[in-house]
């Protein structure tokens, strides 16, 4: 033991390089105790090295703050410190204090520390989920950093109780009175707090050492995507800089003669459709209803189709498009006049920045056309709900093609490419954008209602809302298939099987989603089609669940054929049919909901699927999260025909107009898993390998 006088700036131990030897009480002035992320602060009756380990290097570098003295006593184990501490009677409750303050210290450093960590882990993850759309407005193409889909947050460690840092607070808040009415009683009290303390002291240092490695991984693993937010950020900045100061003139110019031009369209065409688009461009009454602003449209529509095609054929052997013929495709644009100067930049950016889902499921208007072009798909149904083999067939049958005309045709890739572009392009463009009446191919800054960034419908977009809805309808694209395999005892079963559907961007700013079929052909294991405006201009949310709403109605036509309204044959659409045909004698609704339906009828023009839809947007939105809208006979169809997922189950259970329908959806799945979960465990118990429809049953069962 020996006095030592230290001098202001002194470093007392250093951080990993001295060992720790040693214990000192601070007799006199003040130290701090310093790692990468934490520090605090020892005063008098402090003891320097109880967070430390003997024998171990230091974790902490001790810098002296003013000129101090302490005592110094060899430190080997927990022995010593005891020893130390019991020569030190005298002092022992203001040792005692200031351990417990030490101790609220370190737990306010871990805290803190803890709290920086997670803030920065969910900073990253929201600029990450923030990033696709910045590279939209800058212009780039998103890229991929596959660490940043690997991070977890950080976690506490578990062996420190959470009501231990509020113990300290209270212990710190009340050290004066504890100083002389607790600490003071007994050394063996003190000696008692200290030790503890000691433990926890360790104890936190440990969590701290772990803390402070998870945020230099955290910042190893995301140096490089926040260089590349950094570039993008200061990319957009630049952008909107030289928009709001013109400092280079318009981003895009003449585009429409670029767009002729490279469509080789011939003479004729090219002047009319040039013509056309300045006649509308300079009225100010270019969605009047008049019979001149109609016939104006109509040609514009009728040039436009025929320029598309030009355009769409000659860019599939071009590999690098011009930015105004990308801009054509993906949105209809033709003028940078029409389209605004701030609209032309934002397409513009949208156009370079376009990456295709990586799945193939969310397809541009033109993505779908190569697909139909290549043979890799079969052409839509027509407004007649023909497809391709049948409306050759029709042409044959009214002497409009010979046969071998039809053969011909039947696999002639721009034959095909005719079909669907006059077709599920032209109509599926009109239904839509949303107003019919009024509709005109190309972009026009008329019809934005809503900024281009929100209402721009990019793949990782429509698959969240998507999502959003199977978490509670989780059975929307199931389609019952069935499995047999005799050779390990299988005679049949029957299984669910997720189809999901094509979703197809037409180039248009609409406020309409459309299903144009629900099945291709008649092969009910195929995927559906459906339409949506690349630019959205309603609630996306919405949008996507009447979408959804729709397919549900027309599956089940398709799925139960002629007696999708025979009553006799249970189904979603006959039961729904039968409800609202019948609701007049209906002795569980009340006359307040019978006046409703009524008025529902009238609304929707006795279109029983539009009521349905408007049903399924309510159950989804509000019934699943508990607020009741509709009433008891809907609610039954609806939960029957399209139960919700078992987490949605579990929240609505306590509601007592759910329990008996949970119940009863309980005990009829409990009949169904139990010969398939029998079945499985034999082919264990034989050895034989379970079929993967066997499990992806059970686990859909399990939703």
């Amino acid at each position: 033991m020996g006095l030592v006088t230290l001098t202001k700036g002194q470093i007392v131990h250093k951080a990993m390089s001295d060992t720790v030897n040693t214990l000192e009480i601070l007799v006199k002035g003040k130290i701090k105790a310093t790692d990468q992320f934490t520090s605090f602060v020892i005063n008098v009756g402090g003891i320097i090295g109880l967070v430390e380990s003997p024998s171990k290097e230091y974790q902490y570098t001790y810098e002296v703050l003013e000129d101090s003295s302490v005592y110094t006593y060899p430190y080997e184990g927990t022995d010593d410190l005891l020893a130390m501490l019991k020569c030190n009677d005298k002092i022992i409750s203001y040792l005692a204090l200031q351990s417990i303050s030490t101790t609220h210290d370190l737990f306010s450093e871990y805290e803190h520390l803890f709290e920086s960590a997670l803030l920065e882990f969910k900073k990253i993850k929201s600029d990450y989920a923030d990033y696709p759309d910045l590279c939209i407005k800058a212009g780039e193409v998103p890229a991929r950093f596959e660490m940043l889909e690997l991070i977890v947050p950080p976690v506490k460690n578990n062996m420190i109780a959470s009501w231990e840092y509020d113990f300290y607070k209270s212990l710190k808040e009340h050290e004066s009175s504890l100083s002389k009415s607790f600490y003071a009683l007994s050394p063996d009290i003190a000696i008692g707090a200290i030790m503890i303390a000691e433990k926890n002291q360790k104890l936190i240092a440990v969590s701290i050492k772990f803390l402070t490695a998870y945020k230099k991984q955290l910042g190893r693993n995301t140096a490089n995507f926040s260089d590349a937010l950094k570039v993008i950020n200061s990319k957009i900045e630049n952008n909107e800089r030289a928009l709001e100061g013109n400092e280079n003139g318009p981003v895009i110019t003449n585009a429409l003669a670029a767009i002729l031009t490279y469509s080789e369209c011939g003479f004729e065409l090219s002047a009319k459709f040039n013509d056309e688009i300045s006649k509308f461009k300079e009225s100010d009454s270019r969605y009047d209803t008049s019979d001149e602003a109609r016939l104006l449209r109509k040609n514009i529509s009728s040039s436009f189709y025929k320029i598309y095609k030009k355009v769409f054929l000659k860019s599939l052997s071009d590999k690098d498009l011009p930015i105004e013929i990308k801009m054509f495709l993906m949105f209809g644009f033709v003028d940078e006049e029409l389209a605004s100067e701030k609209n032309t930049a934002i397409l513009c950016n949208i156009a370079k920045s376009y990456v295709p889902d990586p799945e193939g499921n969310i397809l541009l208007l033109s993505e779908w056309l190569e697909k139909i072009y290549k043979l890799q798909a079969e052409p839509s149904r027509n407004e007649f709900d023909q497809d391709w083999e049948t409306f050759l067939r029709e042409q044959k049958a009214t002497g409009a093609l010979r046969q071998e005309q039809i053969d011909a045709m039947i696999n002639n890739p721009e034959s095909r490419l005719d079909f669907e572009i006059n077709n599920l392009f032209s109509l599926g463009n009109r239904i839509t954008f949303g107003r019919i009446s009024l509709f005109v191919p190309v972009f026009d800054s008329m019809n934005v209602l809503r900024p281009l960034n929100l209402a721009y419908m990019t793949a990782a977009k429509i698959k969240e809302h998507i999502t959003k809805i199977k978490n509670i309808d989780f059975g929307v694209f199931c389609r019952q298939a069935v499995y047999s395999n005799t050779d390990i005892g299988i005679t049949q079963i029957y299984h669910d099987v997720e189809v999901e559907p094509y979703i197809i961007l037409m180039p248009n700013a609409g406020t309409r989603a459309t299903l144009w079929q629900e099945i291709e052909g008649k092969k009910r294991n195929t995927k559906a089609r459906m339409l949506i405006s690349i630019f959205n201009l309603e609630n996306t949310e919405d949008c996507m669940i009447r979408l959804l709403g729709e397919f549900r109605w027309e599956m089940c036509k398709t799925e139960q054929g002629v007696h999708w309204n025979d009553v006799t044959d249970p189904s979603l659409t006959s039961m729904y049919c039968d409800y609202l045909q019948f609701f007049k004698k209906n002795q569980t609704l009340s006359a307040e909901q019978k006046d409703k339906l009524r008025l529902d009828l009238k609304k929707h023009n006795n279109n029983y699927k539009s009521i349905f839809i408007s049903d399924y947007l309510s159950y989804l939105k509000f019934e699943a999260n508990g607020s009741l809208r509709l009433n008891k006979v809907v609610r039954e169809i609806l939960f029957k025909s399209c139960p919700f997922s078992k987490e949605y189950r579990e929240s609505v259970y306590d509601n007592p107009q759910y329990k008996e329908l949970i119940n009863h959806y309980t005990a009829h799945n409990v009949n169904v898993i139990r010969p398939l979960r029998n079945l499985k465990l034999r082919l264990i118990k034989e050895g034989l390998k379970v079929p993967h429809e066997l499990t992806d049953q059970l686990d859909y069962l399990d939703k």
